[in-house]
C-alpha cells in the first residue's frame, strides 16, 4: 500500500478515535527470580518451545531493528525482558535455536530475507494463547490458555518507539550504530531511507488498530483488525476502515481442533482457514490488488501452521491439582455436577461429549458439538457481533470476482472468501495429495448436496450466534463472557446487579473461591469499566429463575474437576 493511502487511513483513525500429582517434573527457571511449574498437558518441553517460537508468516518489524530500538521514553531497550513483561509477555526459559536472543513466548523470526531489512520478527498464536497463573505467588504455566497480554498498548508503544527513533537524529544515530556493521554514511543513509518508509507504515497501522474502547490485558478486537488488515491495508482501500470498538478475550486452545466450529461467533471450521486468518490479522501480508501478477499471494507459512495445529491437537486441558492449588470438596462437586447437567450442559457440552453425526461428513469424521445462542437472546453486550454482521466491505478488481462481481459484500462473507482464496493460493504451491489437503482443512467437508456435485465446506448456520464452549480447564481462563466483562465464575452465575462494574485486570493470582483471578486495585493493573459500550457485563442469566449462593458454589466446585 502507498504511503499516501496509509497516511490517509491513519488520519481517519485518529479523527475517529518432584511434582505433586498431576504435574510433570518439568519445573524450570523462567528468569533469575521466578520458578515456573508446568502442568502435564501432553506436551514435552521440545513441543512446547516449538509451539512458542516456530514462525507462521507474521512480519511485524525487522528483527535487527527491534533488538536495537529504545523504549519510547529512552529508558532502555524495547526488547529487554523486563520491558516486554510489562505488557504481559511471558519470558522464555532461555535461548532456543528458533529464538537465539531469548525473546518472550510468542515471538518468532520469519525465514524470508527482505532486501534492506533482513529477516522480520513477528508473533505466533502462542503470544495470545499461553498463560501463567499463580497460587500463593508460585507460577504455573497453562499452555493454550488466554494470555495476560495488553496487545494494543504493546503495538502502540512499539510504533511510538519507531517514530521517536526516526524523528530524533541523535537517537537514530545510536540506533544505526547498533544495526549496521558498516558505519559509512552511505550505509546509514540507506538504513534511514528504509526506516523512513517503515515508520510511516507502522504509525498508520498502529493508528487503525487502536481501539475506541481500551482493551487492557487479555483482549483485542481481533475480527475488526483482521478485516481492516485485509480490506483496508492489503486491498488498499481506506474507505473500508472501521474503528475497532469491541475487544474480546483471547479464547483457550485446547479441544479447538476437535470442535465443529470456533471463534466467539462460531463462523470458522477449517483449521488452516482460521489459523491463516490469524496470521493475516497479526502482521501477515497478502496481495489483494491488481498491481501484482500474483493476486492472493501471502506470507502465510502453511507447513508451520499445519505443525502448530498438530501440536494443539495433542494439548490437554489443564487439570486442577489438589496438592498444588486446593482440595476439591467431593460431595459439593457432586451436587454441582447435578446442577450443571440440569442447567448448563444443554449449551456447554461436557465429557463424554455429544458429537456430530459422522454421516454428515464426507470422510465419516465426527466433532464435538458446540452450543449456539443468538447474541440478542443471551443478553450479553451486542457490540462484538454487531460490528461483524452490520459491516459491509467494498471489493476491488481482485476481490469482487470471489463474490460474483459484487462491489459490496457482508464482512463475514468477505472474511471467509478472502482467507479461503489466500490459503488456496499458498497450498497450490505445495506438492500435497488430496488426503493431505483434506487434513489441512481438518476434514471439514460435507458430502455433495446433489449427485455428482462438489463436496461442500462447513458453513455456519448463522453469524449472529455466540459460542458456548465446553468448559474443561475453565478455572484458568478468566475473566469471563466473550468480552471478559465478568471477573469470576461466581459473579457470572449471579444476577447482573451482583456483578462488579469496575475491576482490575492483569493480576494472575488465582481466586480459588470465586474462580477467576484476583481483580482488586493494583497500580500495574488495568481498570476495566463494565459500563462502557463493548464492555457491558449483562446477560448469561441461566437458569432464568436464578441460583442460590450455595448452588453457585456447588457448580464452581464441579467446574474445578472438569
Amino acid at each position: 500500500m502507498s504511503r499516501a493511502v496509509l497516511s490517509l487511513i491513519a488520519l481517519g483513525a485518529v479523527v475517529c478515535l518432584a511434582a505433586p500429582a498431576g504435574l510433570s517434573a518439568d519445573t524450570t527457571k523462567a528468569d533469575t527470580t521466578k520458578t515456573v511449574t508446568f502442568l502435564d498437558q501432553g506436551w514435552s518441553k521440545e513441543t512446547r518451545e516449538l509451539f512458542y517460537f516456530t514462525p507462521q508468516g507474521s512480519r511485524m518489524i525487522p528483527y535487527a531493528w527491534f533488538m536495537a530500538l529504545e523504549t519510547p521514553d529512552g529508558s532502555g531497550r524495547f526488547a529487554d525482558s523486563s520491558h516486554l513483561e510489562s505488557y504481559g509477555f511471558i519470558p522464555a526459559d532461555g535461548p532456543h535455536a528458533l529464538n537465539p536472543d531469548a525473546l518472550p513466548v510468542g515471538f518468532a523470526i520469519d525465514p524470508v530475507e527482505v532486501p534492506g531489512r533482513g529477516r522480520y520478527l513477528g508473533l505466533t498464536c502462542a503470544a495470545c494463547h499461553t498463560g501463567n497463573v499463580t497460587v500463593d505467588g508460585h507460577a504455573i504455566r497453562i499452555d493454550g490458555a488466554p494470555a495476560n497480554l495488553d496487545m494494543d498498548r504493546f503495538y502502540s508503544d512499539l510504533a511510538e518507539a519507531v517514530s521517536r527513533t526516526f524523528f530524533d537524529q541523535e537517537v537514530f544515530q545510536k540506533f544505526a550504530a547498533r544495526v549496521v556493521a558498516d558505519p559509512s554514511s552511505a550505509a546509514v543513509k540507506g538504513l534511514y531511507q528504509q526506516f523512513a518508509e517503515f515508520q510511516e507504515t507502522i504509525a498508520a497501522d498502529a493508528a487503525i488498530r487502536h481501539p475506541a474502547v481500551e482493551s487492557g490485558f487479555g483482549r483485542v478486537d481481533a475480527l475488526t483488525q483482521i478485516i481492516n488488515a485485509l480490506a483496508v491495508v492489503d486491498q488498499g482501500d481506506p474507505g473500508n476502515f472501521r474503528l475497532p470498538k469491541a475487544p474480546t478475550s483471547f479464547p483457550y486452545l485446547w479441544l479447538s481442533p476437535d470442535l465443529e466450529f470456533v471463534q466467539w461467533s462460531p463462523i470458522a471450521a477449517s483449521p488452516i482457514g482460521r489459523n491463516g486468518g490469524e496470521v493475516l490479522g497479526v502482521f501477515g501480508t497478502a496481495t489483494l490488488t491488481g498491481k501484482s501478477d500474483q493476486p492472493f499471494s501471502s506470507s502465510i507459512l502453511i507447513k508451520e501452521l499445519r505443525d502448530a495445529e498438530a501440536w494443539i491437537g495433542a494439548l490437554k486441558p489443564p487439570k486442577w491439582d489438589e496438592q498444588l492449588v486446593s482440595r476439591i470438596d467431593g460431595p459439593l462437586a457432586a451436587r454441582g455436577e447435578a446442577l450443571f447437567n440440569q442447567h448448563c450442559a444443554g449449551c456447554h457440552n461436557a465429557p463424554p461429549y455429544r458429537r456430530t453425526d459422522p454421516s454428515a461428513n464426507l470422510f465419516g469424521k465426527t466433532f464435538i458439538e458446540i452450543g449456539r445462542v443468538n447474541y440478542q437472546e443471551i443478553g450479553t453486550d451486542l457490540a462484538y457481533v454487531d460490528a461483524l454482521v452490520q459491516r459491509v466491505v467494498r471489493t476491488n478488481e481482485v476481490t469482487a470476482p470471489l463474490h460474483d462481481g459484487k462491489s459490496l459484500v457482508s464482512a463475514p462473507k468477505y472474511f471467509g472468501s478472502i482467507v479461503e482464496a489466500v490459503v488456496k493460493q499458498k497450498v497450490s504451491q505445495l506438492d500435497l495429495t488430496k488426503e493431505e489437503k483434506a487434513a489441512l482443512s481438518g476434514f471439514r467437508l460435507r458430502p455433495p448436496g446433489k449427485p455428482g456435485g462438489e463436496p461442500e465446506p462447513y458453513a455456519p448456520p448463522a453469524a449472529t450466534d455466540l459460542k458456548a464452549s465446553p468448559l474443561p480447564g475453565i478455572w484458568a481462563t478468566g475473566p469471563f463472557l466473550h468480552n471478559g466483562s465478568v471477573p469470576t465464575i461466581l459473579e457470572l452465575l449471579s444476577p447482573v446487579e451482583e456483578r462488579r462494574t469496575v475491576f482490575w485486570t492483569g493480576g494472575r493470582e488465582l481466586d480459588r473461591e470465586r474462580l477467576g483471578f484476583q481483580s482488586d486495585y493494583a497500580s500495574e493493573r488495568f481498570r476495566f469499566d463494565a459500563t462502557l459500550p463493548g464492555n457491558r457485563n449483562t446477560g448469561h442469566l441461566y437458569p432464568r429463575e436464578g441460583l442460590t449462593h450455595d448452588e453457585r458454589m456447588a457448580i464452581i466446585e464441579y467446574l474445578k474437576k472438569l
